[in-house]
């Protein structure tokens, strides 16, 4: 009798599994019909609008810095799971405040991001293709967020649900399917068949499992293809809906859009098929006694021995990164333990290896500006399944030391000084790292010397000459400069480069 009962609990069960599941494919096919899906193979659509430079923000409360997007085009072949997205971008009137690479622009910036299946690539200003390994899935799934791309990876899952939801005066569909074996994606489909919201979420070493979401809007007929005027997309914390605050990376004004063009499947340079992800790799130059400068990638580090105890400046980019750092610091420095770890300021790219110091027991030293970005970002207990670190396996309380005006790590002999940066556009939270005995400063994007044999730029940065501002209000004697981004530098070498200029707005 038992047995009985548990078989048919076993296929009443499967049976629910079976309707919900072909709930999900109706509700899909009414969209799919309503939109167009259908017969669409591949689409095109272009416009203009705004991006924002995503973990780049000037203060911890700050929305990510804005450029203008005076071209947007997209390109998309669902069959070959094909994207290219080009842009062109300018600063336009968007304020100068904020990080991120070529921040503030200067003239146009054109960027193309194109995937093909497995294999992903960017395009250099010759046109040459660069290869992106490391960003082929996440590119490959943004083909299934987009509102036909979305219809076409759910009608094709095993595993779509649905469920129906009150949103304002009118309820809503909300699918929810698995894609590519571990993204959760849920899209919104609204009471006229049209998807106006779908989100999911990407694995990043500052947020963990962070929010990646898009919302469509004034949908119109181009050719039988319903295709949405307003495409709105966030990335970071949940906001309101059309948002007047926080994490908005990008808005395209859709003005043009061609369904199944010619063309849209990708050829894969063979270069770009044969990549692989770069191992991880930290190269040492001394440069003074018990100081190494770690290099080896996009971002440097630097290892200070004292007595008893090591210091590590900067926790860039990732837990990998971090771990090949300490490994290379016990390497030099043996016996002594990380005491102190170093965030120059909260840019992304600049903190997301703090969370493996923080296993280790280092105590971290950062602006007192940065203890709420620290406590409810890096550290907080939102989930990392995704890709979990070694702070998520292990809890453990971070220890955090803010610094005021000054702060100096010292064992009696050395002496390790902390100047927060004043007159910054690039963020409200810099720090300079400076060692008198040695005559070496650290900075993170302020100033970084030309390649060996590069013509230097005819015109410094508004970041080089703060940078130089600031060593002459802190009277600090340098002899070396160690920046977070390029090769070590002679102090001569920036007074010629830097000095005039800066002397001269100083006189202007």
């Amino acid at each position: 009798m038992k047995r009985r009962v548990a078989m048919l609990l076993v296929v009443l069960a499967l049976l629910v599994g079976t309707a919900v599941a072909q709930d999900a494919r109706s509700v899909l096919q009414a969209a799919s019909t309503a939109m167009g899906a259908n017969n669409l193979r591949s689409i095109q659509y272009s416009g203009t609008g705004w991006n924002g430079i995503v973990g780049q923000s000037f203060g911890i409360n700050d929305d990510w810095p804005r450029v203008e997007v005076k071209s947007y085009t997209r390109t998309i072949d669902y069959d070959s799971k094909s994207s290219k997205e080009d842009m062109v971008r300018i600063q336009g009137s968007y304020p100068l405040r904020g990080g991120g690479a070529g921040f503030p622009f200067q003239g146009e910036v054109r960027t193309a991001f194109l995937v093909s299946g497995n294999s992903a690539w960017n395009l250099n200003p010759q046109n040459q293709p660069v290869p992106q390994p490391a960003a082929a899935e996440v590119r490959q799934l943004e083909i299934w967020l987009t509102p036909h791309g979305f219809l076409k990876a759910a009608l094709a899952s095993d595993n779509a649900r649905v469920f129906t939801q009150r949103q304002g005066d009118k309820d809503v569909n909300i699918v929810s399917f698995t894609a590519l074996g571990k993204y959760r994606v849920n899209g919104t489909i609204n009471d006229q068949n049209l998807v106006q919201h779908v989100q999911t979420w990407i694995a990043n070493p500052v947020v963990g499992d962070l929010l990646w979401e898009t919302r469509y809007e004034n949908y119109k007929d181009f050719g039988g293809v319903k295709f949405p005027g307003r495409i709105h997309h966030h990335q970071a914390d949940t906001i309101d809906a059309w948002n007047t605050r926080g994490h908005n990376t990008l808005e395209v004004m859709v003005s043009n859009v061609q369904p199944n063009v010619s063309g849209a499947a990708l050829t894969v340079p063979d270069p770009v098929r044969t990549a692989s992800a770069p191992p991880v790799r930290v190269e040492t130059t001394k440069l003074g006694d018990g100081v190494w400068f770690l290099a080896g990638g996009s971002h440097n580090s630097l290892a200070v021995e004292f007595r008893d105890f090591i210091t590590i400046v900067e926790a860039p980019l990732n837990e990998e990164r971090s771990l090949a750092v300490m490994a290379e610091a016990k390497k030099l420095i043996p016996n002594k333990p990380i005491r102190y770890v170093v965030m120059t300021h909260h840019h992304f790219d600049h903190s997301g290896g703090l969370r493996t110091y923080a296993v280790e027991g280092a105590t971290i030293l950062a602006r007192e500006e940065t203890r709420p970005f620290l406590n409810r970002t890096l550290f907080s207990p939102r989930p990392r399944i995704l890709q979990p670190d070694r702070l998520s396996l292990a809890p453990r309380e971070p220890r955090i030391e803010a610094v005021g005006e000054k702060y100096v790590v010292s064992d009696g002999t050395r002496n390790l000084e902390l100047h927060p940066v004043q007159g910054l556009n690039h963020t409200g939270t810099m720090l300079l790292v400076y060692f008198p005995k040695e005559r070496i400063v650290v900075n993170a994007d302020l100033y970084s010397p030309p390649a060996q044999g590069a013509q230097p730029p005819a015109n410094p940065s508004a970041n080089s000459i703060v940078f130089y501002n600031n060593i002459k209000r802190l009277k600090l004697d340098v002899a070396q400069i160690a920046p977070i981004h390029g090769r070590v530098g002679a102090m001569d070498e920036f007074e010629r480069l830097v000095g005039p200029a800066a002397q001269a707005r100083q006189g202007g």
